[in-house]
């Protein structure tokens, strides 16, 4: 079981619709994958219409409370090799109570361990602030996503890149630091480049485009290679699979 993380401490840097249309990606090659919303705001799970994002029966919540198993809140989907955890705004409140436990930071990697039917790769969603759901979902995982759409992104970066090696020092970390949503605004693009080599920051090959379709995809399922299969985001979302394969 391979673990990827999509993560940013930054909101709007394309964070959900990176890992939604990657975990679709991965399903649309074989792979069993399980995608999970780790994320408060629940987008992903509005997406693909398996909760309201208000209620935590039946979502991560109920697992990180231990009112439920893992296993037992997986939900399949529309998409082949695809299950789903969903997420509710409870979460929040989670993270603020679970900091009592000197083990806090490991308790989604239990959760993880649990499943007697792992899948071949599990896809997170992170929130988008430093939080202990944050911490949460960097301890157990193999590799990182991380999107840039923005300076303000590329000076958030730090922050998560500071939290990665307090809870995991000495490691080699594998990230792919993706460019999103810049490229109808050169300007801007050149100025994020720029901050990004400036601190000595990798450049994933595969850069997700402007593209209407993507922005669309969360009102029509979530997944842009059904959804718009020729499109420009289907073919960038493509490409970023093959890179993180």
């Amino acid at each position: 079981m391979q673990i990827i993380t999509v993560i940013n401490a930054k909101g709007g840097c394309g964070k959900s619709t990176i890992a939604m249309s990657l975990a679709c990606g991965l399903a649309a090659r074989g792979h069993r994958t399980l995608l999970i919303d780790m994320d408060p705001q629940a987008q992903v799970t509005q997406w693909v219409g398996l909760g309201d994002g208000l209620s935590s029966e039946g979502t991560l919540v109920a697992a990180m409370e231990g009112r439920a198993s893992l296993e037992s809140i997986v939900q399949p989907t529309r998409f082949g090799n695809l299950s789903f955890v969903a997420s509710s705004q409870g979460l929040e409140d989670v993270g603020r109570q679970i900091t009592d436990r000197e083990d806090y930071a490991t308790l989604f990697t239990g959760l993880l361990a649990s499943l007697t039917n792992p899948p071949d790769v599990v896809v997170v969603d992170s929130p988008n602030q430093i939080s202990p759901v944050m911490e949460n979902a960097i301890f157990p995982s193999d590799a990182f996503i991380v999107p840039f759409e923005s300076t303000k992104a590329v000076r958030s970066y730090a922050n998560f890149y500071q939290l990665l090696m307090r809870l995991r020092p000495g490691e080699e970390h594998r990230v792919l630091h993706v460019l999103s949503n810049l490229s109808r605004q050169p300007g801007l693009r050149r100025r994020v480049i720029a901050a990004i080599e400036a601190n000595g920051i990798s450049v994933a090959r595969t850069e997700v485009r402007n593209c209407g379709w993507l922005a669309q995809v969360d009102e029509n399922g979530g997944n842009i290679f059904d959804y718009r299969p020729r499109s420009k985001g289907a073919t960038d979302m493509a490409l970023l699979t093959d890179e993180v394969l």
